[in-house]
């Protein structure tokens, strides 16, 4: 079992975790730096997901009502507001930015915290730094985003989670790479354990074929 800060995997688990890790990251360093080159673009491909996920919501919601709480009229507000929120947001997307800029405010905060949280509990291997200044980013551009609400929303909500996006998938990666660089080195102990088993069997073989 390998103890990486305070998680610990098995040999193979600890591939897959680099691999997926290396991969994710990656992909999110190139949605980056689309948001990046083309903002007001990603605020608008922002919004319509939001949108798709409120509609998604106020479906599977609407349905578990139905089946289970139809007779109550209350239990219909939380999927009818879903769904009237989706709608305004694919239609009226411009008010939907600004909107989206407040909830890209908490999005950042509650990531600096958990950036922070992580880089703490991956400490001291590779890589643990990154989630720190990855989270002390996050703190500043809601700063940002906040002081120049709702003018700038267009661009810098786009921008600002190109940004995000980058750098949680540089993050991703330097741990994946950290936790690789860590599978090398214990497998390669153990091939040189291995190696030296063999190496004094083979020895202990040889005094007893001497002696007899």
């Amino acid at each position: 079992m390998t103890i990486i800060g305070r998680f610990q995997f098995d040999k193979e688990t600890l591939k897959k975790f680099s691999t997926q890790t290396i991969v994710a990251g990656a992909l999110m360093m190139i949605l980056g730096l689309v948001g990046v080159f083309a903002p007001a673009l990603m605020s608008v491909v922002t919004v319509y997901f939001l949108a798709w996920l409120f509609l998604f919501s106020g479906i599977v919601q609407g349905y578990n009502t139905y089946k289970s709480h139809n007779g109550h009229l209350g239990a219909w507000v939380k999927p009818t507001i879903s769904i009237i929120t989706a709608f305004l947001l694919m239609f009226f997307p411009l008010p939907g930015v600004a909107a989206t800029a407040m909830l890209l405010v908490i999005y950042l905060l509650m990531d600096a915290y958990g950036s922070f949280t992580l880089g703490w509990q991956y400490r001291p291997n590779n890589g643990w730094w990154l989630m720190l200044v990855n989270g002390i980013l996050s703190i500043v551009l809601a700063v940002i985003l906040l002081a120049g609400w709702p003018v700038t929303s267009l661009v810098l909500v786009g921008l600002f989670v190109g940004i995000s996006l980058f750098f949680d998938g540089a993050a991703l990666v330097g741990m994946g790479l950290g936790a690789k660089k860590i599978s090398e080195e214990e497998i390669a102990g153990q091939k040189s354990e291995s190696e030296n088993s063999s190496s004094q069997t083979e020895e202990k073989n040889e005094n007893k074929g001497n002696a007899s």
